[in-house]
């Protein structure tokens, strides 16, 4: 009993935890690039960077970790954001830049700027 009760406890404080770290990130992603509210990347929130309501990083969020890991912070700034605009995360022909602005995701090579 006590040791469920403790696992059910250290599950939960992690999933605190965890829902306290990310927003942060999702404010500072949508300040850098006007991100209106209602957009389909303001509906996404954390799903920018990662699948679905998951810990699991999509190819965009792979390529801002790898980014913030160069630059040895944890901070998302302007700069991290800037040095993987020009990629294509997803690999769906459409650079991280050009999706942001069409309001596409990033992550995800089945949401792409129509042509």
């Amino acid at each position: 009993m006590r040791v469920t009760r403790l696992a059910l406890t250290l599950g939960l404080t992690t999933l605190a935890s965890l829902a306290i770290a990310l927003p942060p990130m999702v404010k500072d992603f949508e300040t850098a690039y006007g991100v209106k509210k209602g957009s389909s990347l303001n509906k996404l929130g954390c799903a920018v960077c990662h699948v679905g309501k998951t810990t699991k990083l999509n190819p965009y969020g792979v390529d801002l970790k790898k980014a913030l890991s160069a630059a040895k912070t944890k901070q998302l700034t302007p700069e991290i954001l800037k040095s993987v605009e020009e990629m294509d995360s997803d690999k769906d022909g459409a650079t991280n830049i050009a999706e942001i602005k069409a309001d596409t995701n990033p992550g995800d090579a089945k949401s792409r700027p129509k042509k």
